[in-house]
């Protein structure tokens, strides 16, 4: 899909490598004291903030 075409507030889709960190943080001891929490990666479309 044209990246321009893309309605995300970011203004660009994200990479693998964007979810993977994300991943490895909550399978770290970093994440150890994190309890109920959601983590959306979706570069903001959650909000439905118009794209810049």
């Amino acid at each position: 899909m044209d990246p321009a075409r893309l309605n995300i507030p970011l203004g660009r889709g994200g990479t693998a490598g964007e979810v993977a960190a994300t991943v490895a943080f909550l399978a770290s001891e970093a994440s150890s004291f994190t309890t109920g929490a959601e983590f959306v990666v979706d570069g903001g479309m959650i909000v439905g903030i118009p794209r810049r």
